[in-house]
Parts: structure tokens; C-alpha cells; sequence
């Protein structure tokens, strides 16, 4: 697991990213997983989460 500190600035930037939902389906999961990484969430639990395989999460970082 790829360890992820985001800034407050680029937490406010996705969460407005995510809100506007006017992106792709892809787009928006890689916001909702940086998000998930910088709460410190792990792999499986993203995965969960989301939905999504385990190498969605990994594909991204």
C-alpha cells in the first residue's frame, strides 16, 4: 500500500471534483480512492467500498 497525504487544497479540489459528477465513471473512481488512501483506508477496504477490484486501487498508485 502506497501511503497518500494530500494537501487541504487537493482534499477540497477532488471533493468539488466528486460533487460536480460531471466526469467520467473512471475519473470520479480514482478521486473517491485518493480520498479513501488519504483517510488511510487500505486496498481491500477501497475496494469494498467502491466496489471495485484490488487492482483498480493498485493501477492508481
Amino acid at each position: 500500500m502506497v501511503e497518500i497525504k494530500l494537501k487541504e487544497d487537493e482534499v477540497k479540489f477532488l471533493k468539488d471534483f466528486v460533487k460536480k459528477g460531471r466526469k467520467s465513471a473512471r475519473a470520479l473512481t480514482r478521486a473517491h480512492i485518493l480520498l479513501l488512501s488519504n483517510q488511510q483506508k487500505r486496498d481491500t477496504e477501497i475496494a469494498e467500498i467502491l466496489d471495485v477490484g484490488r487492482k483498480t486501487k493498485q493501477n492508481l498508485g
